[in-house]
């Protein structure tokens, strides 16, 4: 499965209508309607075909944010409702047949050449591969190089910060044989130049890497995380979701779900080694796929709503003059008690509307600086509550500045991904929501953004809004 705040899908296990498997889209509700049909290796059978939903910073390497892609063996497919599915590119891998072809996208930009690509796992050969936007195949490297291996599946690019693999693709291999103990499974990682180390993690059948969001999101149901479980192997099954309580304090961290029915590990690095403890046990469960709602997928923008909103407003210009116009306190039955009360309130309440409503939920810029290699932008929250920075989007001079190396509020590191493109669009922010917090009735705030190089001094070639919780969008460039 693969989820975002604006869309949860699934694939079935054994559903081969005319020799393929289908997908579904779930609702708020948990209800299924199947949005494609995607030929399954070998023309049917009860495989396992893996997902992933493109992120607004895939952008970078190519992609159309918001498109579902779907592995099949080596086939990948495309999905851009409401279009049938398309062939999108091939892996050249014969151990990516039949499937548990692992999928995921580069969130972090740290790795190197294949920044923001799609990245492809093959169970039974240990390939790993990078695809672009074009839909173009480089080979990352083999996880056989590192030693024996299992089957790899279910990767993930975790983050930078997370100790010393951090930035690099882990995957789950749930028969890893050379454990320290006799149970089968664990965590290995890769980074971009295909260096390949083992067992950096161990949990008993390792079925995925999820790696909890810093900035939780929901997908429209509440639920953050989306797991499917069968009780028992062959009991009742279905998908489960954890709500964002369960995750508090835990952003950037790591969750291992088993399907040898030992729960979830959640992974931490100590500062010195990564240590495991169970995250959630139940009974029996065998854990497949599962996904965090992807807080940088995009939700769609709404085509009808602009119309609809607009409609009113033609609708309010001819009832106030058609209102006023006949004079309706001439009319009115009660002329003397009509005119003193309703024609001062509305004088006294129309002029002073527009002045003060603004000022005690106002939050805006104050000063924006151009200099060196840095952007300086200023917040000031004249709200009477304290506002969270929640979300950044940004577009720069790519040529110019070069590429987006670290944003910071105040002294706190928010974001520090190497980012190229002149496009920047990010709900990943790290520190704490108390130090991305703008205290209110005045409180102020400074967002620093260092490039690369030296800066255009031309606020016009920016473009930026910042979004605060719960105030909302805050034009912070031109």
């Amino acid at each position: 499965m693969a989820a975002a705040p604006a869309d949860l899908i699934a694939s079935e296990y054994c559903s081969f209508p005319g020799g393929s498997t289908r997908i579904d889209k779930v609702s708020c509700q948990g209800d299924f309607a199947t949005i494609a049909l995607i030929p399954t290796p070998g023309g049917g059978g009860c495989e396992e075909l893996y997902m992933t939903i493109a992120p607004s910073q895939a952008a970078n390497a190519g992609f159309t944010p918001r498109d579902y892609f779907v592995t099949s063996g080596p086939n990948i497919w495309q999905i851009r409702l409401p279009n049938p599915p398309t062939l999108f590119a091939v892996i050249p891998d014969s151990g990516c047949s039949p499937d548990h072809t692992g999928i995921t996208f580069d969130h972090e930009g740290a790795l190197g050449q294949f920044a923001f690509d799609m990245i492809v796992t093959c169970k039974f050969s240990g390939g790993v591969w990078a695809v672009d936007g074009a839909g173009t195949v480089n080979a990352v490297g083999n996880f056989h190089s590192g030693g024996q291996i299992g089957e790899i599946e279910s990767p993930a690019v975790v983050p930078r910060t997370f100790g010393p693999f951090g930035g690099k693709i882990w995957v789950a291999d749930e028969e890893y044989p050379n454990t320290s103990t006799t149970m089968l499974g664990a965590i290995h990682a890769m980074d971009e130049n295909g260096n390949v180390t083992l067992g950096v993690v161990e949990w008993h059948g390792a079925e995925a890497v999820l790696v909890i969001p810093q900035t939780p999101c929901t997908f429209c149901s509440g639920g953050e995380l989306f797991q499917a479980i069968t009780l028992n192997e062959q009991g009742p099954y279905g998908i489960y979701q954890y709500f964002p309580a369960s995750f508090e304090g835990l952003g950037g961290n790591v969750l291992v779900p088993s399907e040898a029915a030992t729960g979830t590990a959640l992974v931490q690095f100590d500062g010195t080694n990564y240590v495991t403890s169970v995250f959630d046990m139940i009974p029996g469960a065998t854990f497949e796929g599962a996904s965090f709602a992807d807080c940088d997928v995009p939700t769609p923008t709404p085509t009808s709503t602009p119309a609809a909103t607009f409609t009113p407003t033609a609708t309010f210009t001819p009832t106030a003059t058609a209102t006023f116009t006949p004079t309706a306190t001439a009319t009115a039955t009660a002329t003397a008690t009509f005119t003193p009360t309703p024609t001062a309130t509305a004088t006294a309440t129309f002029t002073p509307t527009p002045t003060p409503t603004p000022t005690p939920l106002m939050i805006g810029v104050t000063t924006k600086t151009f200099s060196s290699n840095k952007v300086t932008i200023t917040f000031q929250n004249d709200a009477a509550v304290d506002q969270v920075l929640t979300g950044l989007a940004m577009t720069w001079p790519q040529a110019t500045n070069g590429n987006l190396t670290k944003i910071t509020m105040g002294a706190i590191t928010i974001y520090n991904t190497s980012t190229g493109g002149g496009t920047l669009n990010t709900s990943s922010l790290l520190g704490t929501t108390a130090q991305r917090t703008i205290a209110a009735n005045g409180g102020t705030a400074t967002l620093t953004f260092t490039f690369h190089n030296n800066v255009s001094t031309n606020a016009s070639n920016y473009t930026g809004t910042a979004t605060f919780n719960p105030f909302g969008s805050v034009t912070m460039l031109p």
